[in-house]
C-alpha cells in the first residue's frame, strides 16, 4: 500500500467500491442524468450515487472485532459486495432493455436465453473484447477483494475512523427513517425511486415474484370467458385476405418529439405513394405487453387475445395453444388458409422449432432456402422472405388467406446497413449479385461507417424505412385487391428511453369502407399516429379484427348488437379455454 495514512486509504477504498457498484447504472444509462447540484441540495436523492448497502457493510466491519484468522464477517462482506455487483448488472440490464422493474420469477428463464442471444447476435470483435475484458476484471476482483476487505476491516476498527463512520451511520439512519415515514401511503413514481437500497430492491423483486406466481395459480380457478370459442359460429361472405406484419422494434418513441419530424419525413413519401396507387390507410397506437424485447410474448398476446407479459404466463399458455381458439384458428373456421413467415426461427442452442399456432404452412429459416450474405441479426432480408412466401403461398393459395409475417430487418443491433432493395427479390438468396438490379444508389463502406456513428434512433429509422419501402412495393405490385394489411410494432426499441409501451398500428386496404370501420376503435386517417399513445391494447386486436371483419363480410348481421363482442384489453388468463 502507498505510504498514506491508513484512514485515507480506507476511505478511498470505500469510495472506489461505491463507484464500482454504480458502474452497471452508468453502463446501461439508468442513472438519472445529468448529475447536478440537485443531488446535493436534496440529500434523499443521494442514494442514486451512494450505496446504502455498502455503507451498512462498512458499519458491520467497524462494529465486529478484527481477527487475523478467517473471519465470517469478512466472508459475508466479500460475498455481499459480489452479489450487489451481479444483482446491479441484472437489475439495470432489465430496466434498460425491457423498460420494467426486474422480477425473478419472470426473468430466471431468460438467463440462459440471454447467453444464446449473445451467441446469435454475431457481435463485432470489439464487443467480444469488451466481454472478455469484463470477465478478466471479474476474476481479478474476486481474487483481490478478500484482501481489500481485510485491510478495510483492520482500519475501520481504529479510531477516529470507527467513531466517524458510526456517527455518519446515525445521520444516515435519521435521513432514511425520515424518508420512509414521509412517504408512507405515497405511491412512488418510478422503480428506482421505490428502492433506497439494493436490499430493498431485492425484497420488492421477491414480493413481485410471489405475486406473479400466485396470480397465475389463481387463473385456473375462475370461470373462463368463452368469447373466442363462440367465433366458430360466425359466417363471412367473401372476406378479404389478411396480412399481419409485425415490425421489430417499431415503437411510439419514433413518433414522439424529438424524433417525430424524422418519422414524418420517412412516412410522408410512403403515405403519398400508397394513396396514389389506391390504398387507404388508418393509424392508431396499441399498448404492447412488453417493451424492449421478448417479441414472442407480444405475438402471443396478439394471436391469443390475452395479455402475455411474462415468460411464466407464456409457459402456462403454451401447452394449450394447439387447442386454443386463437386468431389463426378463428380464421381457419372461416375458410382461410393460414401461413406464418418467421425468418429467424431456426434450430439454435436452447431454442426449438414449433408451429405453436397450427398454421397450415410455415416459412422458417430452413424453408426459405436463403444462401445470400448475412444481414444483421435476422440474416435474411425481409424483401426476400416476403417474396418467397408470396411465390410459394400467396400465388398458390385460394382466397381468402392469412399471412402472418414477423419482419426482422429492424432487429437490434441496427449498426449494419439495411439490405439492398432489388427488382427481383428472389435473386437476393444467391451469393452472386448478378442480375439483382438494385434500386437506388448502392451503399458503400463509408455509408456503413456513417450509420454506426449516428444515434441509435437514427440507426433504427434507417431500418424501419427499409421495411416500409419493402411493404409499399409489395402491396402495390403483388397483394390481391381484396386484402387487408395490418402493420404493427412488437415493442419499443431496446436501449432507447421511453416511458410508454405503445407502438404504432396501421391498417391498409384498397377497400375504403373497410378501413373506415376501424375509426370506431380510435384509428385516424393516414399513416401518422395520433397524439394518444394508448388507444388500443395488443390483447384487444384479435377481437377488434374479428368484429370489423364480421361487420364487413358477415352474412347474418342485422345490427351492431349482433356483432361479436369486443374485448379492448383482451380476456383474462382464466379465459384460456381450449376448443373441444
Amino acid at each position: 500500500m502507498p505510504d498514506w495514512p491508513g484512514w485515507a486509504v480506507a476511505v478511498g477504498a470505500l469510495l472506489g467500491l461505491n463507484v464500482l457498484l454504480q458502474v452497471p447504472a452508468l453502463l446501461f444509462g439508468t442513472l438519472p442524468w445529468p448529475i447536478s447540484t440537485g443531488y446535493l441540495l436534496d440529500p434523499l436523492r443521494l442514494y442514486y450515487l451512494f450505496s446504502l448497502d455498502l455503507f451498512g457493510l462498512a458499519c458491520a466491519l467497524a462494529l465486529v472485532p478484527y481477527t487475523t484468522d478467517r473471519s465470517p464477517i469478512r466472508m459475508f462482506v466479500v460475498g455481499s459486495v459480489l452479489f450487489l455487483l451481479v444483482y446491479g448488472i441484472y437489475d439495470h440490464a432489465v430496466q434498460d432493455m425491457l423498460h420494467r422493474s426486474p422480477i425473478f420469477y419472470a426473468d430466471v428463464s431468460h438467463l440462459v436465453g440471454a447467453a444464446h442471444l449473445l451467441l446469435n447476435l454475431q457481435m463485432p470483435w470489439w464487443h467480444v473484447l469488451g466481454l472478455v475484458g469484463a470477465a478478466a476484471v471479474a476474476v481479478l476482483l474476486t481474487w483481490k477483494l478478500p484482501d481489500l476487505i481485510q485491510y478495510l476491516h483492520l482500519h475501520l476498527r481504529r479510531p477516529p475512523l470507527r467513531r466517524g463512520i458510526l456517527a455518519a451511520a446515525a445521520v444516515v439512519s435519521l435521513l432514511v427513517g425520515g424518508a420512509v415515514l414521509g412517504e408512507r401511503g405515497v405511491q412512488r413514481m418510478t422503480y428506482r425511486s421505490t428502492c433506497l437500497s439494493t436490499a430493498e430492491c431485492v425484497v420488492r423483486n421477491a414480493k413481485a415474484s410471489v405475486e406473479l406466481s400466485r396470480g397465475l395459480a389463481r387463473s385456473s380457478s375462475v370461470p373462463a370467458d368463452s368469447t373466442y370459442r363462440r367465433y366458430r359460429a360466425l359466417r363471412w361472405d367473401r372476406p378479404p385476405s389478411l396480412y399481419i406484419v409485425v415490425l421489430e422494434s417499431y415503437g411510439s418513441v419514433l413518433t414522439a418529439p424529438p424524433h417525430r419530424a424524422s418519422y414524418e419525413n420517412l412516412m410522408g413519401p410512403v403515405s403519398d405513394s400508397l394513396a396514389a396507387s389506391g390504398w387507404h390507410t388508418a393509424t392508431a397506437h396499441s399498448r404492447a405487453p412488453v417493451s424492449g424485447g421478448l417479441s414472442w410474448l407480444s405475438v402471443a398476446t396478439m394471436l391469443s387475445g390475452t395479455t402475455v407479459e411474462h415468460q411464466p404466463s407464456f409457459d402456462m399458455l403454451r401447452p394449450k395453444l394447439p387447442r386454443y381458439p386463437h386468431l389463426a384458428w378463428a380464421l381457419q373456421q372461416q375458410g382461410y388458409t393460414t401461413a406464418t413467415l418467421q425468418p429467424p426461427v431456426r434450430k439454435r442452442a436452447g431454442l426449438s422449432v414449433e408451429n405453436l399456432y397450427g398454421f397450415d404452412r410455415t416459412f422458417y429459416f430452413e424453408d426459405l432456402g436463403y444462401q445470400g450474405p448475412d444481414y444483421g441479426w435476422g440474416i435474411v432480408p425481409d424483401q426476400y422472405s416476403l417474396a418467397v412466401a408470396h411465390d410459394q403461398f400467396v400465388e398458390q393459395t385460394a382466397r381468402p388467406f392469412f399471412l402472418f409475417f414477423e419482419a426482422v430487418s429492424s432487429h437490434f443491433p441496427w449498426t449494419d446497413l439495411p439490405p439492398p432493395l432489388v427488382d427481383d427479390p428472389l435473386l437476393l438468396g444467391n451469393r452472386s449479385p448478378e442480375g439483382r438490379h438494385e434500386t437506388g444508389r448502392s451503399p458503400s463502406a463509408g455509408d456503413a461507417a456513417s450509420l454506426r456513428e449516428r444515434p441509435p434512433v437514427e440507426q433504427l429509422l434507417r431500418q424501419i424505412e427499409y421495411d416500409w419501402r419493402v411493404l409499399t412495393g409489395y402491396l402495390q405490385a403483388e397483394a390481391p385487391s381484396n386484402s387487408l394489411a395490418v402493420v404493427v410494432g412488437d415493442h419499443q426499441p431496446p436501449g432507447i428511453e421511453n416511458e410508454s409501451s405503445a407502438v404504432p398500428v396501421h391498417v391498409l386496404s384498397r377497400k375504403e369502407d373497410l378501413v373506415r370501420r376501424f375509426e370506431d376503435y380510435g384509428f385516424s386517417e393516414g399513416l401518422q399516429p395520433p397524439a394518444a399513445t394508448d388507444t388500443l391494447h395488443h390483447a384487444g386486436l384479435y377481437s377488434m379484427l374479428t368484429r370489423v371483419l364480421t361487420a364487413h363480410s358477415g352474412t347474418r348481421i342485422d345490427s351492431l348488437s349482433a356483432l361479436p363482442p369486443y374485448r379492448p384489453q383482451g380476456v383474462e388468463h382464466t379465459a384460456l379455454l381450449p376448443t373441444p
